[in-house]
C-alpha cells in the first residue's frame, strides 16, 4: 500500500483573495480545488483518510465556511500541481501552483 502524505488538516480553508471583491479573506463558499499531476491536467487521487480508502471527487468543494469537510490526503509524491477556482471556475490569484510539494508544509 502507498504512504499517505497530509495535504490539509482537519480540513483546506480557501479565503477570498480575488481583486475583484469587496470583502477580502472572507470565506470562498463553492471554492473548488482541482489536484493535479505536476505539469499535467492529469487528475491525482486525493483520500478522505490516511489509509487511502475513500477518494475525494474532484473537484474538492468548499462548503458555506470557505471549507472543505475534512482532511486531504495525497499518495507520497515529490510534486504536484494545485488549482483553486471560485464557483464560477475563474482562477483565483496565484493559481495554478506547479509544482506544489507538500512537504514545503512540513507534512
Amino acid at each position: 500500500m502507498a504512504a499517505a502524505t497530509l495535504f490539509a488538516q482537519p480540513f483546506a480553508y480557501v479565503p477570498d483573495n480575488r481583486l475583484t471583491t469587496d470583502t477580502p479573506g472572507v470565506p470562498l463558499v463553492g471554492a473548488k480545488i482541482y489536484v493535479y499531476e505536476t505539469g499535467t491536467s492529469t487528475p491525482q487521487p486525493v483520500y478522505t483518510d490516511a489509509g487511502l480508502s475513500v477518494a475525494w471527487t474532484q473537484p474538492i468543494v468548499t462548503n458555506a465556511s470557505g471549507e472543505t469537510d475534512g482532511p486531504i490526503y495525497v499518495t507520497q509524491t515529490p510534486a504536484l500541481k494545485i488549482l483553486i477556482t471560485d464557483a464560477d471556475d475563474v482562477n483565483l490569484p496565484g493559481y495554478p501552483v506547479d509544482p506544489w510539494s507538500p512537504y514545503a508544509l512540513g507534512s
